[in-house]
């Protein structure tokens, strides 16, 4: 657990990849809401629609995937080089997250049928299984284990195989990450902080008046924004960390 330690301080200490990942994220958000609002009445707009939607994608795919590869040895020699723009990684990452949103929109579509899932499971489970206040305690367990699946397994499990194709290793090395008790651990504290910790601070709503809740709004946000790029660069520092000790272990 240490040398895990070590490996994410190095991470969040290298100055520029906090800066480039605040400053980076925030281009493309800007640019993304900018892009909804380009008119497709003619073609040229629909051509310069298209073509920005694809250099958003480009730079999004080159900041990410930079940072999976820098996060296998984050040192200050090898910050320039992973940035180096490598076709191969951009579409390993589009290919991971397209499964990521894909397994992520299926269980989305379990979540809005689970009154339905827990009263059948209710109505067949035995009478000693069955709660006397009714199929409502079968729901909330439902929807925490639905949940768990959406933010935390399905993430554990493509994340690492993604990760590993980029660094140039095998699927199966990415496999291999799920054998560390450590890579879960670290990936439940990741979550905690970029999702748990990041939606009470967004449902946090202080002040009386308009205007205090709107500047409570904005520096919620901020640091919002600020928590969820620290906790990717952890989720990286992570997942980097663990590909590294599995090259390590094939190469012994």
């Amino acid at each position: 657990m240490l040398a895990l330690l070590r490996h994410v301080l190095a991470m969040l200490r290298n100055l520029k990849l906090v800066a480039l990942h605040v400053v980076a994220n925030a281009v493309i958000l800007v640019s993304a809401s900018f892009w909804l609002l380009i008119p497709e009445a003619r073609i040229w707009q629909l051509l310069f629609a298209t073509l920005s939607a694809l250099l958003i994608l480009v730079v999004f795919l080159w900041l990410h995937s930079g940072t999976l590869a820098y996060a296998v040895n984050p040192t200050k020699e090898n910050f320039r080089g992973s940035f180096v723009i490598k076709i191969w990684r951009m579409v390993w990452l589009f290919l991971g997250l397209f499964v990521l949103l894909w397994c992520m929109n299926t269980v989305g579509g379990w979540m809005e049928s689970t009154w339905q899932t827990a009263g059948y499971i209710y109505s067949k489970a035995p009478a000693w299984l069955r709660p006397t206040t009714g199929s409502q305690s079968y729901v909330t367990a439902l929807e925490y284990s639905l949940l768990i699946l959406y933010w935390y397994v399905i993430p554990c499990v493509v994340l690492p195989i993604t990760a590993a194709r980029i660094c140039g290793a095998s699927f199966i090395r990415g496999l291999k990450i799920l054998k560390h008790w450590q890579y879960w651990l670290g990936m439940a504290a990741t979550a905690v902080l970029g999702i748990w910790i990041t939606k009470l601070i967004v449902g946090w709503i202080p002040g009386t008046t308009l205007t205090q809740q709107t500047i409570s709004m904005a520096i919620r946000l901020g640091v919002v924004y600020l928590i969820a790029t620290v906790a990717w660069l952890l989720t990286a520092s992570v997942l980097g960390y663990f590909v590294r000790v599995e090259s390590q272990t094939e190469s012994s």
